[in-house]
């Protein structure tokens, strides 16, 4: 599954340090929502992940959440 992980830039630089992203991983399943929960929380960075297994978050429709370590990340 694609999603949109919304981070910060000095998240971003650990995420390259340990060579992904650490589990739990909260994401948006499209890139509008990710850009309208990304001004809204002030966070600078969107990133493309891709996931194999991932359930909806309960607090924060329609957002999913994995338990993967995420390798598989592009900057959008």
């Amino acid at each position: 599954m694609t999603g949109y992980h919304v981070t910060t830039s000095k998240k971003l630089k650990k995420y390259e340090a340990t060579g992904g992203i650490l589990p739990p991983v909260r994401f948006w399943p499209n890139q509008y929502t990710a850009a309208k929960w990304a001004k809204r929380t002030m966070r600078d960075v969107i990133l493309r992940i891709e996931c194999n297994e991932s359930f909806p978050l309960p607090d924060h429709k329609p957002a999913r959440w994995t338990n993967e370590f995420v390798k598989n990340y592009a900057k959008e």
